[in-house]
């Protein structure tokens, strides 16, 4: 017995003229692409074929063979666009068949301020979201077919989520609920526990070793990007305790600055004593023969004073959910930042319309990540209560992913000011929600279907 559906709706053509027109409407909307500072440091890699470690350099190098059709970031702009709006064309042509249910998640796509405001934004954050969101779509018509991926779709869907995954260097506990959805519409079980656990730890692997060759590959420069953590964490427990760990080498260097650093010290992030403006306080530069030192200092303050350093990270992570306010947090970069390459963005008259749907809820409560945390934990427990089995999985594969990218942050978040490092969970929980809603709005459905 395959499903309850009643009656089937053919999609026809109308979901390809949808996501053309999404796809076109972005692309007029936000070219040539926005950049900040990060995301020029990217694209100058990208020219130079230098790469440094601060960012995982896969990104780099992908757009530099981007450069060879059209030098600058419009080649990243078409890539990321045509991620969103090729998803949605596999959702409307699978799970949302009917018309009224496409052109609702169309319309939620196009004008959530959620979605947009990173669609056209260069940086890792977004092609990270963005390359999952296609995979899954794939997956996921495969799924409501009730079929298993053709090689095809199985390799395309496998390399989004590995792209995904090896260009934020946090990314991979998110990626886990995928590969089990991957692998659960593409191989064929005989032991169903035995092959999961087989399908991830061969997934981690190859994270690992990724990223093990494109570093023997491109030899990125290191930039020691931990070093901000490792000072972080032995800021706070400073300031906490009075206890200083600090290596020789970076408390009696000349720029380093106790009281200064006392008095600036908060648990939200390091920029602002790591990249003062005011030039009160510096920390050596790390290289390998320092590193291990720092390393060293920091375990033993942790080992030494593990609850002042979770109730630091906890407070610092109350930041980063946005409970607690501290100053700014960007919403939206909707600009190339001041560089010497020669780009920046004009806008248009559509852009104007789109920004200003942006700009107009930028202070509403989904434009803050407390208010994700808290749909992620309501669909988790939702999840119980659904009867499809189809769906009650789809919604615990997206909730999962998202609380499992979510929750390691705990340990490593390094600043509180930008909302585009939840991009994953907006996308994810949004469609999420909307398999919730088509679920208790249609009466029998594909989408209600049962495999048994």
């Amino acid at each position: 017995m395959v499903d309850t559906q009643k009656k089937q709706t053919i999609p026809g053509s109308l979901p390809v003229v949808l996501a053309f027109t999404g796809f076109l409407l972005y692309l007029i909307a936000y070219y040539p692409g926005f950049m900040s500072p990060d995301s020029l440091d990217i694209y100058g890699q990208s020219l130079s074929h230098h790469y440094t470690d601060w960012h995982p350099p896969l990104m780099a190098w992908f757009w530099s063979l981007l450069n060879n059709i059209y030098r600058g970031p419009q080649g990243m702009l078409i890539f990321q666009l045509g991620l969103l709006w090729t998803g949605f064309y596999f959702l409307s042509t699978g799970w949302f068949s009917s018309r009224r249910s496409y052109l609702y998640l169309f319309t939620g796509l196009l004008i959530a301020p959620f979605v947009q405001n990173f669609a056209g934004y260069i940086i890792k954050d977004a092609q990270m979201a963005l390359s999952w969101f296609l995979s899954f779509s794939i997956i996921a018509k495969a799924d409501y077919r009730n079929r298993r991926m053709t090689v095809a779709e199985a390799v395309i869907s496998f390399l989004l989520i590995l792209y995904g995954t090896l260009i934020r260097i946090n990314a991979l506990p998110g990626a886990l609920p995928l590969v089990y959805y991957w692998s659960a519409n593409y191989l064929p079980w005989s032991n169903r526990r035995a092959a999961m656990a087989v399908v991830l730890a061969i997934f981690m692997l190859l994270v690992v070793g990724c990223q093990s060759f494109l570093t023997s590959l491109l030899t990125p420069q290191k930039k020691y990007a931990e070093y901000k953590l490792y000072l972080h964490d032995l800021a706070g427990i400073y300031v906490k305790t009075g206890k200083s760990y600090w290596p020789s080498f970076i408390s009696q260097s000349p720029g380093f600055d106790s009281v200064y650093l006392k008095s600036h010290y908060t648990p939200a992030t390091l920029d602002n004593l790591f990249w003062n403006e005011e030039n009160k306080i510096s920390f050596p530069p790390l290289n390998d023969s320092l590193s291990p030192i720092v390393r060293q200092a920091w375990m033993k303050s942790i080992t030494e004073n593990p609850g002042v350093y979770l109730l630091n990270r906890w407070d610092g992570f109350l930041y980063y959910l946005r409970i607690k306010k501290r100053t700014w947090i960007v919403t939206l970069h909707a600009e190339i930042s001041p560089n010497d390459y020669g780009l920046h963005f004009e806008g248009n008259f559509i852009s104007a319309i789109f920004l200003k749907i942006i700009k107009l809820q930028k202070g509403l409560p989904y434009m803050r990540p407390w208010f994700w945390l808290i749909v992620n934990l309501i669909t988790l427990v939702t999840g119980f209560y659904i009867h499809s089995k189809a769906i009650k999985k789809i919604v615990w594969i997206l909730s999962l992913s998202s609380l499992l990218y979510l929750v390691p942050q705990f340990f490593i978040f390094q600043v509180d000011t930008d909302f585009r490092y939840f991009y994953w969970n907006c996308l994810s929980l949004f469609v999420c929600i909307y398999f919730l809603w088509e679920n208790r709005r249609s009466k029998a459905p594909v989408i209600l279907r049962e495999k048994i």
